[in-house]
């Protein structure tokens, strides 16, 4: 499907003319999704379920708990199509800035519209209501974050501003933790095409290695680095990138070594956390685990791009894919809303079966999200990655084969 460029003299000049991965956009579309499901349960399991109804509902939300795993994964697409636009950048000689502009203008303005309609909405509903909202929802009134907290919300540096200024950090949408993360992945990503655009796969090894020794050391000696691209995320980050260059780059074995790598990075975290991967809450060692995984996958079955990308009975998740930005930022405010909801109307969301829970975030979620991508994401998409609004509408509505 693409063509490799045997010359050998830079990082860039080597990369494929055509490096788009296509069955990814179904593998972002599944990562969305399995977020979606994460957020969508509330059922608290009893201790030895006595009823069919009860192991079901004990047994759905044990693996809801952990279907977080769509982030890690999300972080390893995100490292192989960034560094995609970054060789993209660096081939075309195309100036840096324009890249921070592409990222600032795909990335901030959808999220500001959903951050402030959801403050708006929350606000206004919970004083109509005379506070019973957030007593129900167990939601955080806008007002209740400091000036601090809304600026690191805003400009997505939340995550990391509190160690400089301003105290405790707060989130006014909480799943914006990973948007924190991925704009530093882009910042670097910049600053590596500023330093050296033609040896970027040289940089970011370079910057691998540190992450890596900072982290290995930092967490040994307690070192503040919550937050930060360098606490150990950076690792996900570089499994795409590490991806991208052994699929786009005509070096002998390089799959079978990138293989034979996270295959080692598997079963070190699995030896480093044995105890950790047993845990619903997200570690390290399991976030390792799920990067690496899903990098070893997508090395085995790229062969087979092509016919997975065009699978007819995989439409839904190839339109989960190309809304998946929507649904990110859409998802958290309406499951959140849908169990103030319930509560407000006396149920008890804590015993809520997951069969009940899941169907009305999943539906609205998914309508509001489609609306979203439509209206307001499409205008932020470049040329290349904004399909027409026809083909959205024949996808979303095909039924599979």
């Amino acid at each position: 499907m693409t063509s490799k460029i045997p010359d050998m003299r830079t990082d860039a000049s080597s990369a494929v003319s055509s490096p788009r991965y296509e069955s990814l956009d179904l593998w972002r579309g599944a990562a969305c999704f399995l977020v979606l499901l994460n957020h969508s349960v509330w059922y608290q399991p009893v201790a030895g379920p006595s009823t069919a109804l009860e192991l079901i509902n004990s047994v759905t939300a044990a693996i809801a708990s952990r279907l977080w795993m769509g982030v890690p994964i999300f972080f390893v697409i995100s490292g192989y199509c960034i560094t995609a636009t970054a060789i993209s950048h660096s081939r075309g000689g195309k100036p840096v800035g324009q890249y921070f502009y592409k990222r600032v203008r795909r990335i901030f303005p959808p999220y500001w519209i959903v951050l402030f309609a959801y403050a708006l909405l929350l606000g206004a509903v919970d004083l109509l209501l005379g506070g019973a909202l957030t007593r129900a929802g167990d939601l955080l009134r806008p007002w209740w974050h400091s000036t601090w907290q809304w600026i690191g919300s805003v400009t997505l540096t939340e995550m990391w501003r509190w160690h400089i200024v301003g105290g405790q950090k707060a989130l006014v949408l909480g799943h914006a933790w990973t948007l924190c993360y991925e704009e530093q992945f882009y910042a670097v990503t910049g600053a590596l095409l500023l330093v050296g655009p033609n040896r970027y796969f040289r940089w970011a090894t370079a910057v691998t290695i540190l992450v890596a020794a900072v982290a290995l050391v930092g967490t040994t000696r307690g070192w503040p680095l919550e937050g930060y691209f360098f606490d150990g995320s950076w690792l996900l980050f570089a499994m795409g990138i590490l991806l991208f260059f052994v699929l786009n780059r005509p070096y002998r074995n390089g799959r079978l070594l990138a293989a034979a790598g996270m295959v080692a990075t598997i079963a070190l975290a699995a030896s480093l956390g044995p105890a950790d991967l047993l845990k619903s809450e997200k570690t390290t060692a399991q976030s390792f685990l799920v990067g690496a995984a899903f990098t070893l996958a997508a090395l085995v079955l790229h062969r087979w791009d092509g016919q997975i990308a065009d699978h007819p009975r995989l439409n839904g998740l190839r339109t989960c894919g190309l809304m998946c930005y929507s649904l990110y930022l859409v998802h958290l405010p309406v499951t959140r809303f849908v169990r103030a909801a319930l509560e407000l109307g006396g149920v008890d969301t804590a015993h809520l079966s997951p069969l009940l829970s899941i169907p009305p975030c999943v539906l609205i979620s998914l309508w509001l999200s489609w609306r979203f991508h439509l209206l307001v994401e499409r205008r932020f998409m470049s040329i290349r990655e904004r399909p027409a609004r026809s083909q959205v509408l024949v996808e979303a509505v095909t039924p599979s084969a």
